[in-house]
């Protein structure tokens, strides 16, 4: 019964933020390996996209890598320049997209942080931020 209630609630969840959010679609080029919650992805050309807080990450060359993960909206300050930006949390030598946006969008799409993260943040401190800016076409 709680799987259900669960289940309705997300649904419904989704389906009302999909009613006002914005859809992203962006092409990248990341110049190493990284990650997106507990998922491993290699560095390479990557397609991105979301739609209703959900957001895609496939790999467009080599292995077929993909992943579907929900974000949160957050305001980011308004930017003049026409890059699209995916932001991505650095402890040492692994990396975590934190956050993806686009220069049109009203707010910026943010993925939750792991445990595992939360756990190196506690022992490294403060993550570095390393970001990945894109022309829009």
């Amino acid at each position: 019964m709680k799987r259900l209630i669960f289940a309705a609630g997300l649904f419904a969840a989704t389906l009302t933020a999909s009613l006002h959010a914005q859809t992203m679609n962006l092409q990248a080029t990341i110049p190493f390996e990284f990650r997106i919650g507990n998922t491993a992805f290699p560095s390479g050309e990557y397609s991105v996209r979301n739609s209703g807080g959900v957001l895609s990450v496939q790999k467009t060359a080599g292995s077929h890598k993909a992943g579907m993960f929900l974000t949160v909206g957050e305001d980011h300050p308004a930017t003049s320049t026409a890059l699209c930006t995916l932001q991505f949390s650095r402890y040492g030598d692994m990396y975590y997209l934190s956050k993806v946006w686009t220069p049109e969008s009203k707010e910026a799409r943010v993925l939750p942080k792991t445990a595992r993260e939360k756990e190196l943040a506690s022992h490294i401190g403060q993550p570095g931020t390393t970001t990945v800016a894109l022309q829009t076409k």
